[in-house]
């Protein structure tokens, strides 16, 4: 009896043995990377063909698809731009070591007009519950038509539908109704303050350095904090890891070179990338000024980038990048018994440290350190007497990690911390007096966790929650956020997200269109921070080669927005010099993009309302409600990129808009008082009477650039001549109006932007 019993335990242990192998789960992870140069390929699509589990590679190109019962799978690997990838994978006990997965970047073949795209191909990260997430490649960026050669990013996000400029020679980003300072710009992780250049008609990055970026419009999930409107992050080239080139560009307005391939240190391998580029305008300026004897400014910028990565291990990657660029303004004018003497400068600096590791076989970390400063500073003098100086700089030093776990099935947890340290002086200053001295600190700490939640495969919830403490105040505060996807089909999908964002920096503007000017505080116990409570509905309809159509409508409450408190004269908090207010912003957009083939880009429309308003005591607009002047009611954009054969490229972009608020005058009066005579003054005392801030329009804008070029070679290297056409047909847009009180009767003067300005650049590749 006893050995009959014995006889059945093994017979059932040898039926159950193989259902138990069979049982048994590992993770398939690894690194999607482009096969010409070895860089990694962020949010490429990996799919399983067998059960259509997948995954999206995070901004270091590493993904993981956990869960996964032992057998052999057949992975397909698609990401635009990119030839598909497709490999087996044995999933077993061995499957310990991560796989690299190369794509190809693809060419357009001309014969066809016609480039057909599999579905499998346009599937991409837009498919997460993440809500207003716009994706551009440097590539895409590039092909834009752009100034004299110039090609910016931030004019480039500004033709994205929801995104608006104060004017056409600003690159400042207006998101959905937020001001600039409300959009978090991060390169390389690092945050950047103040990216311009030309008083904001270029921006601070180099298009030759961008390998990707990801513009957050609104509802941005809880690993992104500190900014209570969107986010732009800016991923910068890595460098080839396979061979060595190099590209130089000249053009009207600057000159630019390139650099990037393979490096070995310590026997460990990796790879740079840096460029640099600086405009000759003072050169122009002064060969100008010297044959015409005309009082003309002498000014120039210049930046550079630099990158550094090196493989401590096949599982461990250092990064070291950096940012350094300045402008500077001279200019010396007026009679010669009293000329006035001006010095303007500004810049940024950035330095950033980080590692990145796969931790085991569902995890992944990474930590860091970094350094970003802008400093402004600006000095008017007559006859050597100092009438204004002054002197600005913000220092960011900050810590971050970030933990991935991947071993649920159906959740993706990410979770991390992030401390900042703002270090901020200010004074101004003229010959007798010091009107401004502050010199302050701030410590400003945040945690966060988040959790992606595949429910079904129908329902996908993105949910978590950012926790700060500032510590000048001992102020905290907890930000919930919430994203969910249906997927209706596989073409189509309903979306929600929506939370809290709060900012703990504030900027006192010193003019629109003179962001130089601009000063950085952050939050004292003077001051509540600035929160807004965010809520986006959006639809997502996938259709073949590569067409997509997005439609959203969104809401965005805001509290404690802050002000520059108008005839402050002094103080030594933040509420002497600011004041606080409510905020909303509303509308509705659609974007029609077609992403691959000969003619690519896109049309996109936005209908949008935004208004602030400030206490009584503020005297701005008596405490009512208005429209800033950043507020455009109608917004359509039309983008094409068209490649007519292997030598010419051709691209244009369009764009209308309802025209800039502006202040009207009612009116006029004459100001007396006892014992002034108002008929000795030029304008014999009259005064403007302003109506309600912002109170008319000025007429609609709309503006065509155009893009031409030609592909060649040169000395045997692929060279490019690139034609371009600003405002192609000089429909001037206005800046701002004018009241000239001493003529009669009263002049108004309207001031215009650039008209038509052909211009010509040419680069080439090594």
């Amino acid at each position: 009896m006893h050995n009959n019993f014995n006889l059945k335990l093994i017979l059932l242990i040898l039926l159950f043995f193989p259902l138990s192998v069979l049982a048994q789960f590992n993770s398939i992870r690894g690194f999607v990377i482009d096969a010409s140069s070895g860089e990694p390929l962020l949010v490429a699509s990996v799919v399983i063909e067998e059960n259509d589990r997948g995954a999206t590679t995070n901004l270091d190109g590493y993904f993981v698809i956990n869960h996964i019962p032992f057998g052999k799978y057949t992975i397909r690997t698609s990401y635009m731009g990119y030839e598909s990838n497709t490999i087996e994978v044995n999933v077993d006990y061995d499957l310990d070591k991560p796989v690299y997965i190369e794509l190809q970047p693809t060419s357009v073949k001309l014969e066809t007009v016609e480039v057909k795209l599999k579905r499998e191909d346009i599937i991409d990260f837009r498919k997460r519950p993440q809500v207003s997430t716009v994706p551009l490649s440097g590539q895409m960026i590039r092909t834009m038509p752009s100034l004299g050669g110039e090609m910016d990013i931030m004019r480039a996000l500004q033709t994205i539908p929801g995104v608006k400029s104060a004017s056409d020679i600003s690159t400042a980003l207006h998101v959905r109704g937020g001001s600039p300072d409300q959009t978090l710009i991060l390169m390389d992780h690092n945050t950047v303050y103040n990216p311009n250049h030309l008083f904001g008609l270029f921006s601070t990055f180099n298009a030759d350095a961008v390998k990707h970026l990801d513009l957050m419009k609104g509802a941005f999930p809880a690993q992104y904090g500190g900014r209570s409107g969107s986010v732009l992050e800016v991923v910068m080239n890595d460098g080839n890891r396979k061979k060595y080139n190099g590209m130089a560009s000249l053009g009207i307005i600057s000159g630019r070179v390139a650099y990037e391939g393979p490096v070995s240190l310590f026997g460990k391998k990796g790879s740079f990338a840096g460029s640099y580029r600086r405009t000759y305008l003072d050169y122009i300026l002064d060969v100008t000024r010297r044959s015409t004897d005309l009082d003309l400014p002498d000014y120039y910028f210049y930046d550079g980038n630099a990158k550094v990565n090196i493989d401590l291990t096949d599982l461990t990657t250092l990064t070291a990048a950096g940012y350094w660029g300045n402008d500077r303004m001279d200019f010396d004018f007026g009679p010669n018994d009293a000329r006035l003497k001006a010095h303007l400068a500004w810049g940024n600096r950035t330095l950033s440290t980080r590692v990145r590791h796969a931790l085991g076989r569902t995890s992944y970390i990474s930590f860091g350190g970094a350094i970003s400063r802008y400093r402004s500073k600006w000095g008017f003098s007559s006859e050597d007497i100092v009438l204004d100086e002054a002197r600005e700089r913000i220092t960011d030093y900050s810590l971050k990690s970030d933990f991935e776990y991947f071993g649920w099935k159906d959740h993706q947890i990410k979770t991390g911390v992030w401390y900042s340290f703002y270090d901020t002086h200010f004074w101004e200053k003229n010959e007798d007096n010091t009107f401004v001295d502050v010199d302050t600190g701030a410590h400003n700490t945040s945690l966060y966790i988040q959790d992606i939640w595949r429910l079904n495969s129908f329902f996908e919830l993105q949910y978590g929650v950012r926790g700060y403490y500032h510590n000048v105040g001992e102020q905290t505060a907890f930000d919930p956020r919430l994203a969910m996807v249906y997927h209706y089909n596989p073409q189509i999908r309903f979306k929600f997200g929506g939370g809290r964002y709060t900012q703990w920096m504030n900027v006192m503007s010193g003019g629109s269109e003179m962001s130089i000017f601009d000063v950085w505080f952050p939050v004292d116990e003077s001051i509540d921070p600035c929160y807004t409570n965010q809520i986006v509905l959006g639809f997502e309809w996938d259709r073949t080669n590569g067409y997509e159509f997005t439609m959203e409508t969104y809401y965005t409450d805001m509290h404690n927005v802050a002000a520059f408190r108008p005839m402050v004269d002094s103080g030594d908090q933040m509420t002497d010099a600011f004041v606080t207010g409510d905020g909303n912003a509303y509308g509705f957009e659609w974007m029609l993009r077609k992403k691959a083939g000969r003619l690519n880009g896109w049309l996109g429309y936005s209908l949008s309302w935004t208004e602030r308003r400030f206490p009584p005591e503020s005297q701005i607009n008596e405490g009512n409600w208005f429209y800033p002047k950043w507020d455009r009611r109608h917004d359509f954009t039309v983008v094409a990129n068209y490649k007519l054969n292997r030598k010419w490229d051709i691209s244009g972009a369009w764009r209308y808009n309802t025209g800039q608020g502006f202040t009207q005058a009612l009116g006029i009066y004459t100001l007396r008082s006892i014992g002034w005579d108002p008929d000795d003054e030029s304008n014999y005392g009259r005064m403007i009477l302003k109506g309600s801030k912002n109170n008319y329009r000025f007429p609609e804008d709309h503006r065509l650039d155009l893009n031409a070029s030609y592909n060649h070679l040169f000395l045997g290297k692929p060279a490019k001549l690139i034609f371009s056409i600003y405002n192609a047909y000089s429909r001037r847009s206005y800046w701002f109006r004018s009241f000239n009180t001493s003529e009669n009767p009263i002049e108004i003067v309207d001031a215009k932007l650039l008209p038509v300005l052909p211009l010509i650049n040419y680069e080439v590749r090594f």
